[in-house]
């Protein structure tokens, strides 16, 4: 049989390589065209995640079944954020649509803890749609479809120009002016879940104190509402 070894990590080598490269075109380009306040923005949020969640960091005596799923949720949430963000400026948007997707279901199963026995909530999807109201009705069937490739158009995150001007699917990633308006989707979701944090921390750490940390988050939401992360309608 025809030994296609060196053939084949030949192929993955150069496939790799341009890969990479790709990725460092969109990234910055994707940091050349970010408002300087969207871009203050979003590494304020970044820093203040981390700072919050480091007051969870300890031992919990006894901790009760409910609290460690909080926990592990949580982690889980604040983990997914960091990646999001990287598959965005890396123009890689149908995957992180998909994730942002999740981290409205994991917001919104924190919510559901808050006010319903944990035996009620297992083995059930997260109620988004009900606990956002019209914002959910709008954003979340938005992210399913990305998620499920559910229309045609999803394909318009994968489509490279070509020098002949013609469109076509790209295996490697393209800048897409779109990957604010993502990136403004995932920081919706992230300043409730934000909120909910603080109160989380001061609940199970009694050295905690909230009073700068409700300082920033005002700041940061004030910030989300003059780069459009959030948007009223008049």
């Amino acid at each position: 049989m025809y030994d296609r070894t060196q053939e084949i990590l030949d192929a993955f080598l150069k496939f790799e390589e341009r890969y990479s490269e790709t990725r460092k075109i969109v990234n910055a380009k994707f940091i050349e065209n970010e408002p300087e306040l969207h871009h203050i923005f979003r590494k304020t949020l970044d820093g203040f995640l981390i700072l919050v969640m480091e007051n969870l960091f300890g031992k919990y005596d006894d901790a009760s079944e409910k609290l460690i799923y909080q926990l592990n949720l949580t982690v889980s949430y604040i983990r997914t954020h960091f990646v999001i963000n990287k598959l965005i400026e890396d123009g890689d948007l149908i995957e992180a649509y998909t994730l942002i997707r999740k981290q409205f279901e994991k917001y919104t199963r924190l919510e559901e803890l808050d006010n319903k026995p944990i035996q009620k909530l297992r083995g059930k999807t997260p109620n988004v749609i009900n606990l956002f109201g019209e914002a959910g009705k709008e954003i979340y069937p938005e992210l399913s479809e990305v998620a499920h490739f559910g229309h045609p158009r999803v394909s318009e995150f994968l489509s490279a120009e070509a020098k002949d001007g013609k469109k076509g699917p790209s295996i490697f990633p393209t800048y897409k002016e779109s990957a604010i308006i993502c990136y403004d989707r995932s920081a919706y979701v992230t300043l409730f879940f934000s909120a909910w944090l603080i109160d989380f921390v001061q609940e199970n750490n009694p050295k905690y104190d909230r009073k700068k940390d409700v300082e920033t988050f005002l700041m940061l939401e004030k910030m989300a509402l003059d780069c459009n992360v959030i948007r009223v309608k008049k």
